[in-house]
């Protein structure tokens, strides 16, 4: 027992997933104008709609332990709903966007080059890395006042 609070003490899995989620919304920004202005990046796996199921598979477990660890000593509602808002609408959207693009592989957001700000999903996504991040963020410093 004193393994697992020691995890939560450092909150490096907090700190991850920060790091996951600001990835995912750098990512549904940034990879479109990279795809315009280096086309050679339409190849790579960062445009292939498997990067989103890839990274779900990350932050799924990453923000679950987080928010369990923490929310074990806490129990604040905010930081449970934030997340759990978050990684419904992360989920649904990753979903969504596999069930479209069908065989091709190829990412619906970065698929629409510069115009990604038009697309609705890199909206819903940047909503549901703005939601982690603040359930994360919520946690981390009611973890470190709780001296978790």
């Amino acid at each position: 027992m004193d393994k697992i609070e020691n995890i939560n003490n450092n909150n490096w899995l907090d700190k991850i997933a920060i790091f996951l989620s600001a990835t995912c919304a750098v990512h549904c920004l940034l990879t479109p104008v990279l795809i315009i202005a280096l086309p050679i990046v339409s190849t790579t796996f960062f445009a292939n709609a498997n990067f989103h199921l890839w990274m779900l598979y990350l932050v799924l477990p990453t923000t679950g332990l987080a928010i369990f660890l923490g929310c074990k000593k806490h129990k604040d509602k905010v930081v449970i709903s934030l997340s759990a808002l978050g990684l419904l609408i992360l989920t649904g959207s990753t979903i969504y966007q596999l069930i479209i693009q069908g065989d091709s592989g190829e990412c619906v957001i970065c698929a629409t080059g510069g115009h990604s700000l038009n697309n609705p999903l890199v909206w819903i996504n940047i909503l549901a890395g703005i939601l982690l991040i603040s359930a994360h963020v919520r946690n981390f410093r009611l973890c470190r006042a709780h001296k978790i």
